[in-house]
């Protein structure tokens, strides 16, 4: 059973932004999909549904300044950031490392996916594997992926609301992780593999990725389709050339045919800039 300090640790783990739940095993009694865990504009509400867990309770976490302000400023139109919202060149964690002491776990993941070792780092302290986030060359943020098991499965570190991205093409693949980013960036060296983190699109996420690309392709997870459709239509508004690609699997696996297709699509695309 957690205690209650590995409770609060793991709530913190989750990084849910405001007004989103998590819901998945409780990490007290390992019930099936029946823990939950809301922030209420930093009030971290959760609970267990199972009848024989006694877990639930309340956690108040100090917000990010940028939280802060999208939350005082809550009807901001998506052209209304600033690259101050989101740059920090100062952020280094001390964890944050080239190389790792558990090299053969880490070399079986990364091998797994293609991963070249040289494009992410390591978090000593968390033992995960951690795609980097850039703003403008400089570090401002990490998402880790555990890879021994370890929950929860992906950790958000600095809050930042930039989101994962691999690559500096103008034709731009959005998906949920930044391991399907990387892997799509290194199918087509020329894109660049844009990572939500999730299936939430933001109203930053409108302002940024229309800076970085001009061209965007949609693909979820094929249980996450009817999200693709709205986050398609809703890019549609910023990036006049935006597509949803149905796959049949996560694009992290490479799946052949779903490679093929988005191939397909993006000659489509670079054939139109520039005919």
């Amino acid at each position: 059973m957690y205690s209650y300090t590995d409770l609060q640790t793991f709530i913190d783990n989750l990084n849910i932004d405001v007004g989103q739940t998590y819901r998945g095993d409780c990490p007290s009694c390992a019930g099936r999909n029946t823990f939950t865990c809301t922030n209420d504009q930093g009030n971290f509400i959760y609970n267990c549904y199972k009848n024989t867990c006694r877990i639930a309770g309340t956690k108040h976490v100090n917000m990010e300044a940028f939280t802060i302000r999208t939350l005082l400023n809550h009807n901001q139109n998506a052209t209304d950031y600033d690259y101050d919202d989101v740059f920090n060149e100062h952020w280094n964690p001390p964890s944050f490392v080239t190389k790792t002491f558990n090299e053969k776990l880490i070399s079986s993941y990364v091998q797994k996916y293609g991963i070249d070792k040289t494009d992410i780092l390591y978090d000593l302290r968390d033992d995960r594997i951690v795609f980097p986030i850039y703003v403008r060359g400089s570090l401002v943020d990490g998402v880790g992926r555990s890879v021994d098991n370890k929950q929860p499965k992906w950790l958000r570190y600095a809050s930042s609301p930039v989101p994962y991205t691999k690559g500096n093409g103008k034709v731009g693949v959005l998906v949920e992780d930044a391991i399907s980013a990387y892997v799509v960036n290194k199918k087509f060296s020329g894109v660049t593999g844009i990572a939500i983190l999730g299936t939430q699109l933001t109203d930053f996420h409108k302002w940024y990725i229309p800076q970085i690309v001009d061209t965007l392709i949609v693909s979820l997870d094929p249980d996450a389709r009817p999200k693709e459709i709205d986050i398609k239509i809703e890019m549609s508004q910023y990036i006049s050339d935006t597509f949803a690609l149905n796959a049949s699997d996560d694009l992290k696996y490479a799946n052949e045919e779903d490679i093929t297709e988005l191939g397909g699509i993006i000659n489509e695309f670079t054939r139109a800039q520039f005919s």
